[in-house]
């Protein structure tokens, strides 16, 4: 910017020896305080010297006053609407009329920092959950039938210019700060997102600031769901975008690996994939078939479809680390194995051809199922919860997640489920409305 400058009490002589310089086409002329108070060209420059045949006088009398300009941030639009009028060189002041630029043709207007964000949704399960153990589906097969809930966890990313590390959770109030990442450390604070970044191991520093629609403990996968977010956030700034496969096995890496915390696979496919998905599992290949579920049928589903917070969190780890240390060939998983996925089948069934009288009912065949195999999973205080909504109306349920807590997933026929509303908040309990989601992980950038 210094080429095209000159102070007002420069002379035609210099203004030519700038204008020769920098090819610009226009020098721009400053007071004292280095604002902009007028403009000389090539044509300008040829005029004054015609009419006084003399260099040496000030360009303060030979420069146009009321010059064309744009402030500092001004879109490509205005600039190239001042295009149209011939107009070719145009310089850009600060907000107090300082020279910053030239907006010549090509111009992009600046953008701020780049950062990226991601959400991603949580899941309801539905059928086949626990044949999703690697311990299990080696041997044997395994699938689920899971969906997504329009809940989600978000994820907003920053690079920084040094190697520090900043993470903040906004729903706990709690913050990491770390030089480098050779400083993480697994002290109960964060530690699952702590594990999201060792996985990856980013090359940069980075401000990451998350959040989520849900509470932990929900039995809707969140840890799945926020693992997704963080790992799509990373994923916007590589060169190599992360697939929805990697990106899930990165989020199960994290989880089950890395910090070794017991559990299956459908979580983190459900979560990236979105929408209604049937997933098998096997030794050589996690294979994640998304499913035409019809409007008609989605629409009917989040009618009929309600949730209950049963107030305590559910009890993964307890439960979980039962689940794994059951050998592959436990007699009891197996024989679980070979009623639960056969529903699952039968299930999918059913929300493809839009045949939903039967759902309530396969609902409840898993939730039994599921508690034989797992009677810690239920309890005296989670029966009579479910019994309430039985005998108001309900066709079936499940507890969602690992069992223990959580939330109960209800399926009510039409003109049925206001009562089943009305039994469950009487007895102080809580419902809410389901909103299916169909998008899964989205991921993208923005400026600040």
């Amino acid at each position: 910017m210094k080429d095209v400058l000159l102070h007002e009490s420069a002379t035609l002589r210099d203004a030519m020896s700038k204008l020769k310089a920098s090819g610009a086409g226009i020098v721009v002329v400053t007071d004292d305080d280095g604002c902009a108070i007028g403009v000389l060209s090539d044509g300008d420059i040829r005029t004054a010297v015609l009419a006084t045949e003399n260099l040496d006088t000030a360009v303060s009398k030979h420069m146009t006053q009321d010059f064309v300009w744009v402030a500092e941030g001004a879109s490509k639009e205005r600039v190239l609407k001042l295009f149209d009028r011939r107009i070719r060189t145009i310089p850009i002041l600060d907000s107090h009329r300082r020279p910053i630029g030239l907006a010549v043709p090509g111009y992009m207007a600046p953008i701020g920092e780049t950062i990226s964000r991601a959400r991603a949704p949580v899941r309801l399960s539905l059928a086949g959950g626990g044949t999703d153990f690697t311990h299990h589906f080696l041997k044997y097969g395994g699938n689920s039938l899971s969906t997504t809930m329009a809940r989600y966890c978000r994820a907003t990313l920053r690079k920084r210019e040094d190697s520090g590390i900043r993470i903040h959770s906004r729903d706990l109030g709690r913050s990491v700060q770390l030089d480098r990442f050779d400083d993480i450390v697994y002290d109960g604070n964060l530690d699952l997102i702590k594990a999201a970044i060792k996985v990856l191991r980013p090359t940069h520093g980075f401000d990451l600031e998350i959040s989520s629609d849900v509470q932990p403990g929900t039995g809707l996968g969140g840890s799945a769901a926020i693992l997704a977010a963080v790992i799509g956030c990373f994923s916007e700034f590589r060169e190599d975008y992360l697939d929805d496969y990697t990106i899930a096995e990165y989020a199960y890496e994290a989880e089950r690996v890395e910090l070794e915390i017991a559990g299956g696979w459908q979580d983190q496919y459900s979560t990236v994939f979105g929408g209604f998905n049937f997933i098998d599992f096997n030794a050589e290949n996690n294979i994640v078939t998304p499913l035409r579920i019809t409007t008609r049928t989605r629409l009917e589903l989040e009618e009929r479809f309600l949730l209950c917070y049963t107030g305590n969190g559910h009890m993964a780890a307890t439960i979980q680390d039962a689940n794994r240390a059951r050998a592959g060939g436990d007699p009891s998983m197996v024989n679980f194995a070979e009623q639960i996925k056969p529903i699952a089948i039968k299930m999918r069934m059913a929300l493809l051809k839009g045949h939903l009288d039967d759902l309530g009912t396969m609902l409840h065949e898993t939730w039994n199922l599921k508690k034989r195999i797992n009677p810690g999973g239920t309890s005296s205080y989670l029966d009579k919860i479910y019994d309430t909504a039985m005998k108001a109306g309900a066709d079936g349920g499940r507890l969602l997640g690992t069992g223990g807590g959580g939330y109960f997933l209800f399926f009510c026929k039409p003109y049925r489920r206001g009562d089943v509303v009305e039994a469950l908040e009487r007895k102080g309990h809580v419902t809410e409305n389901v909103l299916l989601d169909q998008d899964g992980l989205q991921t993208w950038t923005t400026h600040s």
